[in-house]
């Protein structure tokens, strides 16, 4: 898998290294020289200067062999302009973005941006779940379409544990675009990827098909955590 990542930051350095650890090919874009020369010490020569809302910045980038584009800087006006010319201008399969303020979530869906993580709707998910003691819950809702995009994180003794992605039964039209290790660290999964207990995943799913994702991942029935 080759994935192109928008920020040198410790969010997106840290989403990187777990690419390059898991036998991914990965290039770094930022407009810091410091961040990219830190990052180059100690992952090789993966980052580059440059703006990622810019064509030729993207192209120089390898942007058109590029089958997932994840931003993850500070400002969602970057992240969103970055976004929306990887997928509409290079037709990139699989666009991600971190999204600073949650009001503008709604922005990034509409945009097309095909996964969207708020920081603040992540702490929160991840709080609201510890204090209920419930592995579910509701970061957002997508589109004008009946599905939610949940976070859930899997118990230790969880039958799906062990299992690749490919091999679960998982309800259709559910997507897993994001996994977050036991030791917080991001990543994009493939249908090779192998359920870990701990694991934090981000999914898509209808909401008809929650309790079933649930069941499935965690070994749960569906039970909605949603602010």
């Amino acid at each position: 898998m080759y994935v192109v990542v928008v920020g040198c930051g410790g969010i997106g350095a840290r989403f990187a290294y777990s690419q390059v650890a898991a036998g991914h090919e990965v290039a770094m874009i930022d407009t810091d020289e410091l961040r990219i020369e830190k990052v180059n010490a100690s992952m090789g020569d993966i980052a580059m200067l440059g703006d990622a809302t810019v064509a030729d910045t993207l192209i120089d980038a390898g942007i058109s062999r590029a089958d997932a584009f994840v931003t993850t800087t500070g400002d969602d006006a970057t992240n969103l302009a970055a976004c929306q010319l990887a997928k509409f201008g290079f037709n990139v399969e699989k666009v991600i973005s971190l999204v600073n303020e949650s009001a503008d979530a709604q922005l990034f869906t509409i945009g097309g941006v095909d996964t969207v993580l708020s920081r603040t709707d992540i702490i929160l998910a991840n709080l609201a779940g510890t204090l209920l003691d419930h592995p579910m819950a509701e970061l957002m809702r997508i589109n004008d379409r009946n599905e939610k995009l949940v976070t859930m994180k899997v118990p230790q003794n969880a039958r799906s544990v062990g299992n690749q992605i490919r091999n679960l039964p998982l309800p259709y039209g559910v997507i897993i675009p994001l996994i977050i290790s036991r030791v917080g660290t991001p990543f994009v999964p493939s249908e090779d990827t192998v359920i870990i207990g701990g694991e934090v995943i981000i999914a898509s799913c209808p909401h008809e098909s929650l309790d079933e994702l649930s069941y499935t991942l965690t070994g749960q029935s569906f039970f909605i955590i949603a602010y």
